[in-house]
Order: structure tokens, then C-alpha cells, then sequence
């Protein structure tokens, strides 16, 4: 284990008494207007580039202005950090929300001076507490709330964005409590999930004219693929019909451990209301004989006006994972709606910090690829940090693409733990055969079906995200165990940092309603996967990690995380699992309503940048839980 110093005593004594004498985040300059002083925020400065991606806002057209407020912001990070560091003498000292709003919140009368400007714009203020005041109106009442012209941006696979194209400045009357502004369309935009499995073939050999009786196996290597051409030298196998919850938890470690989730609650963020979740895991609990949600072990947090759902793979691959993995858990599906923060996630995470509803959070939506703007990065920097006051742990998905899209925000930012893919071969008895880093090729099958097309392995077509951010500086939790990521004479932080499976071939068994017309449904089982699998599963593995430790939460955990790198607690997952030479690859095909494919798995070297080595590695991080994972951490297993 890694040692570290502990944070100087001077940082350490951040205590709700000395914030009250805090200030806000420093700016870039005082500038003088007709109507006095102001201070700019040099978090809203526009991005390098930005231009060329907006379109004009009409004047008449309605904003919401989201101002993040508070006191002494460098005094809640530093809390932050220490409460979370198993180094420091306040580790698992944590806060409740009130002595949080207490400690660093903005006073009532900070809140009404950030009121009164707003209205005075013209702006309608519709929500304040001690972090966020947001407030709505046109355009024009807007830029004249910030002295800058706004402008709407809308990135590539991202959520819509308002921008200014120059910095945002406020008067000095109220700058002393202010971080910075996001500015949102009034109906705030939906923005990305993890994309789930495709349902269709791989061309050219997706439907192939020889009749082959496709078949999937109820674990891995069970049913030879006999009648299609092998790979690698041997004959293949059909891949499983999807694991089961049973299997998963067997195969790492949480049967034997005995714990179940009890007594812990697990947050999903999600940015659309499926109204079937609740229904929907039942049956497919019901149908695989696992125990369905007792009454009152699920609840839905839904704001007024979000966006409704129906058909939500995503949904229920969250839910129904969590709940595999921690069966006795409560677990709360929380939607936004961008009332607050102009954020529909920030909402449901902001939902979860103000009222402390959950000890763990899973989310596998994103706002965009990086860079984003600093303001976004600010807001939600600041929740998170709440969140590791009051020990809630917070995950997000990594990504499915490998190394061929940037890196994810806000998965990407070294408050969050983010969590990559591997694929898991489970065997006869459940247990856990080999597991390797997702990054997996494919081939179909040729018209004739007597060849792979293209040859094997094929090529890249998903895996875990993850590489060496250009934006973040190395985490000190990530200090002597990362490597090789250094960008011009700086170290960086590195994604992901832990992983579990996440692979689409071999995947995990879900059900689902989804729409058949306007107004008819059908529920239907489905195999799906992604690291939107590998998030709610690690989750799930939290909760069951606080129960046995007795209720405490676990925290922003990174920290303790990376202080059992290379330990019994995870799984040191490497390229060749099989040995030198070794080449693991299944056929898959009827779960997924297709014709036969061949995945080959464990070819990270189908990525240019990433790694599946040994020790921290760029496609499953410090590794899946461990035969130690849940022995860990203070846990006692029953």
C-alpha cells in the first residue's frame, strides 16, 4: 500500500465556524461599467474555437440563468479531500446536508442580494437555496444580467448549451459569493447515454444464406458453435444468453461474502422518467427467480415536467444491475428537469446532495465529450464536492468506444470514480474462468457461411473508454500507481479507475417495455451491456461493501480505492488472461436478433492509445473487484 502525508493542519481545520469568513472563487478582473464596478468570472471566459459552432439567440427567446453561490469554495474542496482520505485524521468525518448548507452555503442575505440583481434585470427569480439561485426570462434580460452576448452552441453528442462570447461579469455587491453561471435553454436539452447494443447484424455476413441453427449458451463455452467456422485454431462456442444476476454476484465475490445491499441506499441518475423501471425489474426478477423489490425498496424521484420515457433500455439495464448486485438495497431513480441548475443530470445529482437520499450513485448519461466549457466543469465540481462532504460515493460509465471518441465529462473529472468495461468468462459452477480489458473485434459471417468477414479477430467495433485527460492535472490519489501519463512535462489524470464487465457479447439479461404503436406496449427480454452495465454493477458491489461495514459510507472514494491497487481487493486485469498466444473468442447471435458474429475479446491492441498491462492500465483501471473486495474497506462479510 501506497503512504501518503497527511494535509497540513492548517488546511484541516476547515470548519463551519471559519467558512462563514470565506469568499468565492477567485476572477480574472475588475472592470467598470456605467452601472459601477464588476467583477468578471473567469470560469465563463468562451472556449478556444468556440465560435465557429454557435447560432445566433433571438433577444424575445427565454433563458434560465443558473447562479452557483456559497462561501469559502477552497475551504469545501479541502474538506473534501480530507474527509475522504484515508491518510487524514478526519477521514469519514462527514458532514449532513444542513451543516454543509451551514458551513459553506450562501447566508440569507448573500441569497437575497443575488436575488435582487437578478430581478433587477428583469429576470424572474424561480429557485434559490445556498448554492444555486436560478432564475428565468429572455435573452436580453440575461445578457443584461452578465454584460456578455449569449449565443447557443450545440457540440457533436452533447447536450445544447447557452455560451457567452466573452466572460460573464456580475457587480462587486455580489461577487464575493458567487463561483459561476451557467446559462440554459428554458426547456433544458436531454443530453447522452451510453449507446446499448445494436440490434443488427454486422455486414456483410449478417444474414447469411445457409441455414444454421444459432443457439446461446447458459454460461461460457457450454454449446459448441459447431456448424460455423472456427477461429484461433479451435472450434468456437456460441456465447451466453446473457448472465444472470446469480452468476455475477457468484463470479466476483458477492455470494460467498453474504451481504445483499441492506440497510444502504443507491441513487440512478437518469434524464427521462421510464414510469415501467419499477414494473419491469419485477418481472424480470419474478421470471429468473431473484427476489423482486419489496414494497417501498424503490422509489422514484421524479421533478415536475422531466422528460418521459418508455422503452428505456438504459433504465432497465441500471436498475435491474444494481438491484442484481445488491438485492436488499433501496434503490431511487432520480430525474431533473434543469429547474435548478439548467442541468437535467446536475439536477438529480444536486437532488441527491440537498436531501442526502442515497449513500451511492451510479449514472450512466454524460453532458459531452471533453473540453467542455470551465463553467460546466465549476457547477458541477462544486455538487460533487457536497456529495464527498456528506459521504456519498458518486460513479459514472467511462464510454464504449474505446479510444476512438475523446473522453466523457463530467466521467472524466477526479471527483468522480469512473468505471470501465472488461469481458468475464463465467464458467459451469459460476465461477469466474478468465477476465480481460473490453476491447472487443468482430467479424460476420460470409454469405456462404464457410468464412469470418473480415478475417479474425475483425475489426474494432466497442469497448471500455478511457486514456489521459487533457484538462485534469494527476489526481495525488493516483500518484505512484499510474504511469506513462505525462503530457507535455505534466502528469494527468488517467480513466478509468476501476472496472467490472461490461462487454455487449457476453452481457447481462435484462427486460423491458417498449413501444410496439403510439399507444401499444410489449415487454420483451433483451441481453445488453456497456459500461452502462459496468457502473450500476460496481455500484450494486458498493452497496454491498457499506452494509458490511456497518452503514458507513463509503465516500468519494478513489482514495481508498487506489490505496488497494495491486492487492487481493482487485483483480489485476491483462490482455493474455489465458496465457501468451492464447486467443479468446465466442460466437453470438440469437439473444441479440441477429445472425452469427464472432467476437474476439482482449484486443486492445485494435486501439492506438490504450493498454490492457499489468498494474493501472487505461481500459479497466486498478482492476474488477477482488477475492479480497469485499473483505476490504473495513467489510465484514457475514
Amino acid at each position: 500500500m501506497r503512504t501518503r502525508g497527511h494535509i497540513s493542519t492548517a488546511v484541516l481545520a476547515v470548519t463551519a465556524a471559519s467558512a462563514l469568513f470565506g469568499s468565492g472563487v477567485a476572477s480574472a478582473a475588475t472592470i467598470r461599467t456605467g452601472n459601477g464596478a464588476r467583477e468578471v468570472l473567469a470560469s465563463t471566459t468562451p472556449e478556444a474555437g468556440q465560435d465557429s459552432a454557435l447560432s445566433v439567440l433571438p433577444l424575445t427567446s427565454r433563458v434560465r440563468v443558473s447562479v452557483f453561490v456559497g462561501r469559502d469554495q477552497a475551504g469545501l474542496a479541502a474538506l473534501a479531500k480530507a474527509v475522504s482520505d484515508p491518510a487524514s485524521s478526519q477521514y469519514e468525518h462527514y458532514l449532513s446536508p444542513g451543516q454543509v448548507q451551514a458551513g459553506f452555503g450562501a447566508t440569507a442575505a448573500q441569497q437575497r442580494a443575488v436575488s435582487g440583481w437578478l430581478h433587477g434585470s428583469g429576470l424572474a427569480v424561480t429557485h434559490h437555496d445556498g448554492f444555486v439561485i436560478s432564475a428565468a426570462g429572455t435573452v436580453a434580460q440575461a445578457e443584461s444580467a452578465v454584460q456578455a452576448k449569449l449565443e447557443l452552441s450545440r457540440p457533436r453528442n452533447a447536450v445544447e448549451q447557452v455560451v457567452s462570447t466573452q466572460a460573464m461579469s456580475v457587480p462587486m455587491s455580489v461577487a464575493g459569493s458567487i463561483s459561476t453561471i451557467q446559462v440554459a435553454p428554458a426547456a433544458a436539452a436531454m443530453g447522452q447515454h451510453e449507446p446499448m447494443k445494436k440490434l443488427v447484424g454486422v455486414a456483410p455476413g449478417s444474414k447469411p444464406a445457409v441455414k444454421i441453427q444459432e443457439q446461446c449458451s447458459s454460461f461460457y463455452g457450454q454449446k459448441k458453435a459447431s456448424q460455423v467456422p472456427g477461429a484461433f485454431g479451435k472450434t468456437l462456442a456460441w456465447a451466453p444468453c446473457g448472465y444472470l444476476p446469480t452468476q455475477l454476484r457468484r463470479a466476483y465475490g458477492a455470494t460467498k461474502s453474504g451481504l445483499t445491499g441492506a440497510g444502504v441506499s443507491v441513487a440512478i441518475l437518469s434524464e427521462d422518467n421510464d414510469s415501467t423501471a419499477l414494473s419491469d425489474a419485477n418481472r424480470w426478477a419474478k421470471s429468473r427467480n431473484f427476489p423482486p423489490f419489496a414494497p417501498g425498496q424503490f422509489t422514484a424521484n421524479i421533478a415536475k415536467g422531466a422528460y418521459n420515457g418508455v422503452g428505456d433500455g438504459e433504465s432497465a439495464l441500471d436498475v435491474e444491475s444494481v438491484h442484481g448486485m445488491a438485492p436488499a438495497a433501496r434503490v431511487n431513480y432520480v430525474v431533473g428537469n434543469g429547474d435548478i441548475t439548467g442541468d437535467l443530470l446536475l439536477d438529480a445529482l444536486d437532488t441527491v446532495v440537498t436531501y442526502k437520499i442515497a449513500d451511492v450513485v451510479s449514472s450512466s448519461w454524460f453532458e459531452g465529450y471533453m473540453p467542455v466549457p470551465q463553467s460546466m466543469i465549476d457547477a458541477w465540481e462544486g455538487v460533487l464536492q457536497r456529495a464527498a462532504v456528506e459521504g456519498i460515493t458518486v460513479n459514472f460509465a467511462t464510454g464504449d468506444y474505446g479510444d476512438s471518441t475523446p473522453l466523457q465529462y463530467p466521467g472524466s473529472d477526479p471527483w468522480i470514480t469512473t468505471v470501465g468495461g472488461t469481458s468475464l468468462a463465467i464458467g459451469a459452477k459460476g465461477n469466474a474462468l478468465w477476465e480481460t480489458g473490453w476491447e472487443t473485434d468482430e467479424a460476420g459471417l460470409s454469405h456462404d457461411g464457410t468464412t469470418w468477414n473480415p478475417a479474425p479477430p475483425g475489426n474494432f467495433l466497442e469497448g471500455s473508454t478511457g486514456g489521459i485527460s487533457k484538462t485534469f492535472a494527476e489526481p495525488y490519489y493516483q500518484d505512484g500507481v499510474v504511469s506513462g501519463n505525462v503530457i507535455g512535462g505534466k502528469a494527468m489524470r488517467d480513466v478509468p479507475d476501476v472496472s467490472d464487465l461490461g462487454d455487449w457479447n457476453l452481457g447481462y439479461q435484462i427486460g423491458l417495455t417498449i413501444p410496439v404503436t403510439k399507444h401499444r406496449f410489449k415487454y420483451i427480454n433483451a441481453v445488453n451491456g456497456g459500461t452502462s452495465l459496468s457502473s450500476p454493477m460496481f455500484t450494486g458491489f458498493e452497496a454491498d461493501l457499506i452494509q458490511g461495514r456497518g452503514g458507513i459510507s463509503l465516500g468519494f472514494a478513489n482514495p481508498a480505492l487506489y490505496d488497494l491497487a495491486n492487492t487481493a481487493a482487485f483483480h489485476d486485469i491483462t490482455n493474455n488472461p489465458q496465457g501468451q498466444g492464447v486467443t479468446e473468442a465466442d460466437v453470438y447471435g440469437p439473444a441479440y436478433d441477429q445472425g452469427p458474429t464472432l467476437s474476439t475479446m482482449g484486443q486492445c491492441a485494435s486501439t492506438k492509445h490504450l493498454a490492457c498491462g499489468p498494474g493501472y492500465d487505461t481500459v479497466s483501471g486498478i482492476g474488477s473487484p477482488g477475492p479480497a473486495f469485499f473483505s476490504s474497506f473495513g467489510s465484514r462479510p457475514k
